[in-house]
């Protein structure tokens, strides 16, 4: 059983992180590092107010080196940015073994999404020499997928599951 001063404080620093993370994506596409940090530092604090085993952490830590290795090799090849790369490995360090199939569903279904609204956006656009409003700009497919977005909504995704939020 968490500590609930734990656990509200965990929930209140992610969801501003979260907010963060997918403002800076859509605006900026960029994932600041600083902030992926603080959000891999805050599972050091759920992981005790959750009485984690070290089993269980040792699970958590091959999770996220498996995806590391696996989206590494997607940046190697252009399909993705380096702040993907570290958000997803953070992302499927709180998902664990246990949460990352609905997180991957999630992410995948996200991105997806986003892709389209971002193809939607570009197509439905008057005119090629206007910029659009601030939404078309931030979704534009032109300037890439905001994929941190959908890896934010993965990491939502393990919170939900690991706090119990989302049946198994």
């Amino acid at each position: 059983m968490m500590n609930p001063v734990i656990k509200l404080t965990v929930l209140v620093l992610l969801a501003g992180l979260f907010a963060l993370l997918a403002h800076a994506d859509l605006t900026r596409r960029r994932l600041p590092n600083r902030w992926i940090a603080y959000y891999a530092l805050l599972f050091p604090f759920y992981a005790w107010g959750m009485d984690m085993n070290w089993t269980q952490l040792i699970g958590h830590g091959v999770t996220a080196l498996a995806a590391f290795l696996l989206l590494l090799l997607l940046f190697t090849r252009g399909g993705i940015g380096g702040g993907d790369v570290k958000l997803g490995t953070v992302v499927m360090l709180w998902a664990g073994l246990s949460s990352s199939a609905a997180v991957l569903i999630v992410v995948s279904l996200a991105g997806a999404l986003l892709g389209m609204a971002g193809w939607l956006t570009d197509k439905c656009r008057t005119s090629q020499t206007t910029s659009g409003t601030a939404w078309q700009a931030a979704l534009s497919a032109r300037r890439g997928v905001p994929y941190g977005v959908a890896l934010v909504c993965g990491g939502i995704t393990a919170l939900a599951e690991q706090y119990g939020w989302i049946p198994t």
